[in-house]
């Protein structure tokens, strides 16, 4: 099945408040720069893999939005809406709900919980098991209420260093076996969790983390990350994967990278 995804355009992306170690106000987007790599990823979902790629649109006083991960967790045509920490991107619920009610998607009913959940990039999916990240961005009452909701288990890990304040920049998933995990911003405890569901465990380095080498997308057969992600990409050739890298440093400056520019629709 052709993989899709949500994106949008970074029409009004920029650096205008500080939520998270990486965005400073005096380190300001280059919107041409910016769009031109924005571009880019598009092309290699679109043009290289054949992927389908929707857009939202952009929205003024939203420069967040591009980041359409946090826009939901898709599955089986229901979604879980984000509940967002920071009263800067709580504007961005009311966009993204329209649009997956608009076409087809179901919101799963878990709004009265008074918790919070910023989507994908706290909750990694990987085989059905979502793995969920706390405490920065979502908290376990939003895991525990998204997991009775999908009637599945959700693996809560406890994230202790807040440069990686969402779970999909510590974790990528490899494939079905495997996973890569930069060990040292989850609990001793998480780590173990991690370990008893899954089989291989690749453990990443420092480096790899600071570059958003970990923040990547993949089908199984092809990964889009980070064109810094050099020695992760040597390993993901070793295994079989095409590895098509692309820069992403513009986004970075908020906090973002590949996979937090793309959410997946699992229909």
């Amino acid at each position: 099945m052709t993989k899709q995804i949500l994106m949008c355009r970074p029409t009004y992306f920029d650096v205008k408040y500080e939520i998270n170690p990486w965005m400073h106000c005096d380190n300001r987007v280059e919107p041409k720069r910016a769009k031109a790599q924005w571009q880019a990823l598009y092309d290699i979902y679109t043009l290289k893999l054949g992927w389908q790629a929707h857009l939202i649109e952009p929205q003024p006083g939203l420069p967040d939005l591009v980041f359409t991960a946090n826009g939901g967790l898709v599955i089986g045509g229901q979604v879980a809406l984000p509940r967002f920490r920071h009263p800067e991107r709580q504007g961005e619920t009311p966009v993204f709900k329209p649009r997956f009610l608009n076409n087809g998607f179901k919101t799963l009913p878990i709004q009265a919980h008074d918790c919070e959940g910023e989507g994908e990039g706290d909750a990694v999916l990987w085989n059905d098991v979502p793995f969920a990240g706390y405490p920065w961005r979502s908290d376990r009452l939003s895991h525990q209420a998204v997991a009775r909701a999908l009637g599945v288990n959700a693996v809560s890990l406890q994230l202790t260093d807040d440069r990686f304040y969402h779970l999909d920049t510590a974790l990528t998933l490899v494939n079905r076996s495997t996973v890569a995990l930069y060990a040292s911003t989850p609990t001793r405890e998480s780590v173990d969790k991690v370990r008893r569901v899954v089989p291989n465990v690749v453990l990443a380095s420092e480096d790899d983390a600071l570059a958003y080498r970990l923040n990547a997308l993949i089908d199984g057969e092809h990964i889009v990350l980070s064109d810094r992600a050099t020695g992760l990409a040597d390993m993901y050739r070793r295994m079989g994967l095409q590895v098509w890298p692309t820069p992403i440093d513009e986004f970075q400056k908020s906090g973002g990278g590949v996979k937090c520019l793309s959410l997946e629709l699992r229909h």
